[in-house]
């Protein structure tokens, strides 16, 4: 296997970097020289592999959004013949936990309600994310589908959230009951 280019694995390197800042410091309040001095590198070369700040951020949600379709994807493959129930059980419950996400999403939406483009990104996001549930979970997709499809989304970006704040429950079981009830109705049934 050919070795990844240098200029990949420094936009990793300063990714990481960047995502340890906005941990430790805030998102907001990461600069370039934080990463830099984060990454061990000059600032000039932070520039040089990732731009300005904006393509710092553009280059954080592509990476979360990476790592989160990645943890599907394995998932998936771990469920082999119930896919429909695994992958509404893993949207539900186990698709949004990751605390270090959840954390920099949080400061991401905060940040969007001042800057457009940020909001038009995450847009994009969520967006994806309740296109990738809707391929998945309705084999005949339609525009009532589609709803169905936001609506799990919706109840487990909540989920995450309320259990990032431990006001979950405990358990996933009723929740995961409520979400099988939903994409079991039809579109008459709303």
């Amino acid at each position: 296997m050919p070795r990844p280019s240098i200029a990949a694995e420094r936009r990793e390197e300063i990714l990481a970097a960047f995502e340890a800042c906005a941990l430790r410091k805030g998102l907001a309040a990461t600069t370039l020289a934080d990463v830099a001095a984060e990454a061990g590198l000059p600032r000039p070369l932070v520039r040089h592999f990732m731009g300005n700040r904006a393509d710092m951020v553009t280059g954080l949600i592509e990476r979360m959004m990476q790592r989160a379709s990645s943890a599907i994807e394995t998932a998936l493959e771990a469920a082999g013949e119930r896919r429909d129930e695994e992958l509404l059980q893993i949207v539900l419950s186990k698709a949004f936990v990751d605390p270090i996400t959840n954390r920099l999403m949080i400061q991401l939406w905060q940040q969007s309600w001042q800057d457009r483009k940020l909001q038009t990104q995450l847009e994009d996001v969520y967006r994806r994310c309740v296109e990738q549930i809707h391929d998945r979970l309705f084999p005949d997709p339609t525009e009532a589908t589609y709803e169905q499809a936001y609506a799990l989304a919706a109840m487990a970006f909540g989920n995450a959230v309320f259990n990032q704040f431990n006001v979950g429950p405990g358990s996933d079981s009723a929740f995961i009951a409520v979400g099988k009830a939903l994409t079991q109705l039809r579109p008459n049934d709303f």
